[in-house]
């Protein structure tokens, strides 16, 4: 709803123009009307209205003094300003445009024109409250968290909410199109995606077949507030992945077609992904050790976890996406950072929805982990001792905080090897394994601490927040 305070000394003029607004504008209006430009500050400054529409001539204050006092409230609370006189002269323009008035409209009103200029007042408004609303939500996707106090403004969700993702060339202005005359707010965006909140107006949203042939659109469960942005985020990409399924079946899809409408439904739920992380786990750790067919074999037993459920299988492909793109990215820094083919191979794993079948997705995963083990092998190759260190490390890391060579020496070869030192390596991995005992929702968060290898309950806490941005308990309620 927008609110308009409508200061005018005659009574008249006020409900002539009260009628004009309700009659004419197309969303719910709260007029409030004032008598002079006292008694419109005072609703300005209690009410917050979006709009002030005031005359320049009125006792007690004027419409002049009226806007000077509005022009240096602050910005959040400050509405736009219509100005309406029957006086056609330069110096009350200029007042008016000097305390930043949109319109300056002469009396009599010509009704056209004030709804024009209501009209856009009212898009400049919402437009900016969709900007900041946005910067909010993101907030919450990306920290959990508001950076400041202030919250949300207040957003009436009477029919639910749901989160869309499309994905398409060019899907932002697609979405436009589906999306004409709603509110929607974009949390993300890139030249072949948009991922949007959407309160849900009551009215079914279409999808014209011909999009469907093109364009995957994944739709997350209905939530009831912004509370749950992270995880309808979550089931709307987890939707999408459902193209890469047949329906029917199940079974990954051999075929180029690409489209598809797929929703998220709040049954039948993946509850226990151990399978896939003890294949991972074992995938990684041999990544410096493993031979080149090892390492393809170890990939492959990765994606042998499909079933004849597409809604299942996309659960277990977004979790094995997230696993890839935020653990083995990240697990050799001095490699994926410095070397060009890892680096441009990250960023197309990334955007899996890129490819056209899973299979090729699949290679890129395949090609990434030999190339990355083709490089720990080089490397092993000059220091042998390096790859035991790292086999005890990995299976002992809870008390792995000496070796038996000279330190300083080993530190030095181990960071050749792998670009971070040795005491960062250890951190990681320890990180590694607190963010997987916190996924599974079952352990306090000191208990998580000292299965990982920390014993300073309160340190741990510390280097958490370092390396992922979120305290132990922000991380479990992302991931459970």
């Amino acid at each position: 709803m927008i609110t308009i305070v409508l200061a005018d000394d005659e009574k008249l003029i006020r409900a002539g123009l009260k009628k004009i607004l309700l009659e004419n504008i197309d969303i719910p209006l709260e007029i409030i009307e004032a008598k002079n430009g006292e008694e419109a500050l005072k609703c300005c400054k209690e009410k917050k209205p979006e709009i002030l529409i005031t005359d320049i001539r009125m006792p007690v204050m004027d419409g002049v003094e009226l806007m000077k006092n509005i022009s240096v409230m602050e910005d959040d609370v400050r509405p736009a300003i219509i100005v309406l006189s029957g006086y056609d002269e330069f110096n009350y323009a200029k007042a008016a445009i000097q305390s930043g008035a949109i319109s300056y409209i002469l009396k009599p009103v010509d009704k056209k024109e004030l709804i024009g200029a209501v009209n856009t007042a009212i898009m400049n408004c919402m437009n900016e409250e969709k900007v900041q609303n946005e910067i909010k939500f993101r907030q919450i996707i990306e920290k959990g968290r508001l950076d400041d106090a202030s919250g949300l403004p207040e957003i009436k969700v009477e029919n639910g909410l749901n989160c869309i993702v499309i994905y398409g060339k060019n899907s932002a202005e697609v979405l436009e199109k589906v999306m004409a005359g709603r509110r929607y707010y974009v949390l993300e965006q890139t030249k072949n995606s948009v991922l949007i909140v959407y309160p849900f107006d009551g009215r079914p949203v279409e999808y014209a077949p011909e999009l469907l042939n093109t364009y995957i659109v994944g739709i997350s469960a209905p939530a009831d507030d912004y509370s749950m942005l992270r995880s309808m985020r979550r089931q709307a990409i987890t939707a999408a992945m459902q193209a890469f399924f047949d329906t029917d079946t199940g079974d990954i899809r051999s075929d180029n077609k690409r489209g598809g409408l797929y929703f998220y439904e709040n049954k039948n739920h993946v509850t226990d992904f151990e399978q896939i992380d003890e294949e991972y786990e074992k995938m990684i750790g041999r990544c410096a050790i493993a031979k080149a067919d090892e390492t393809q074999t170890d990939v492959e037993n990765l994606f042998k976890f499909f079933g004849k459920d597409a809604k299942i299988n996309s659960e277990m492909l977004y979790y094995l996406y997230r696993k890839i793109t935020s653990n083995m990215f990240n697990r050799y820094p001095g490699f994926t950072d410095s070397d060009m083919y890892l680096h441009i191979k990250s960023i197309m794993i990334e955007n899996i929805f890129e490819y056209q079948r899973l299979s090729e997705w699949h290679g890129s995963v395949r090609d990434y982990a030999v190339y990355l083990a083709a490089l720990l092998k080089q490397n092993t190759k000059e220091s042998p001792y390096i790859t035991e260190a790292l086999e005890f490390i990995k299976t002992h890391f809870k008390n792995a905080n000496q070796v038996s060579v000279n330190y300083t020496w080993f530190s030095e070869k181990f960071k050749e090897h792998l670009g971070i030192n040795f005491n960062e390596y250890l951190k990681r991995l320890r990180i590694e394994e607190a963010k997987k005992l916190l996924e599974k929702g079952c352990y306090k968060v000191y208990e998580v601490a000292e299965r990982s290898g920390f014993s300073d309950v309160k340190y741990f806490m510390k280097i958490f927040r370092e390396e992922t941005g979120m305290s132990p308990s922000e991380w479990s309620a992302k991931h459970v």
